[in-house]
């Protein structure tokens, strides 16, 4: 019972969060969940799923392909990064002599605010056809905030973790974790601890660099 339980929340997790990763191993069978899906049966797997990711994976990085399928075909996930988009967004909230700290701010707000989160596991969208829709997933919403910060000259990488994707921002001196999802039951799985610590990816906007996987002398024990 535990294990087709385990099954039905490794479905949740890939299936059901926002970003399905099309590199990574998928689950070989599939069982679909018996009961409707809630945030404490989530929480649970998803600290042990967190668990094995420390085992399994260090805290080191290397260059990693990360590649995804569009509606145009297969490409670097860098090809959705659009940063001379801003200029193109005609009702922008921000102005371009405001301070950076100020505007990653209106850049935050506008995307979380003016775009309907809506989940889309497999689609990869454009910045542009994101723009008009004006509804995304983490994934879209992500790298539309991202492309906007890097417009502005801010130091910005997005991450991907646990079938979910965030945008990292640095400003005053240090990281700040900038979470487009304001849903409340799905902030209460964001807010365990650890959650956002040593994604398995991180999406730059010339490179993707993904965990490195501890070699078996190196594994630790469990």
């Amino acid at each position: 019972m535990l294990f087709f339980l385990l099954l039905s929340l490794i479905f949740v997790v890939i299936y059901g969060g926002c970003t399905s990763i099309i590199k990574e191993k998928r689950p070989e069978e599939i069982v679909t969940p018996a009961l409707p899906w809630d945030v404490e049966n989530y929480a649970v797997f998803l600290k042990q799923n967190m668990k094995n990711m420390n085992e399994r994976y260090s805290t080191e990085y290397a260059p990693y392909d990360f590649v995804v399928d569009t509606d145009r075909g297969s490409t670097l996930i860098q090809n959705l990064i659009e940063p001379e988009i801003a200029l193109e967004i005609k009702d922008r909230p921000w102005s371009d002599n405001i301070k950076d700290d100020y505007k990653l701010y209106k850049f935050f707000k506008y995307v979380q605010n003016d775009y309907t989160f809506f989940m889309e596991p497999d689609k990869w969208t454009t910045i542009k056809e994101t723009i008009k829709r004006k509804k995304g997933d983490c994934k879209s919403l992500s790298l539309l905030l991202m492309s906007l910060l890097i417009s502005a000259g801010i130091d910005t990488h997005a991450a991907i973790s646990n079938g979910h994707m965030w945008v990292n921002a640095f400003y005053n001196g240090r990281w700040h974790v900038l979470e487009i999802d304001n849903d409340p039951e799905r902030n209460k799985i964001y807010s365990i601890p650890g959650f956002y610590d040593n994604p398995l990816y991180k999406i730059y906007p010339d490179h993707t660099e993904k965990r490195v996987l501890f070699t078996p002398s190196k594994s630790r024990s469990k």
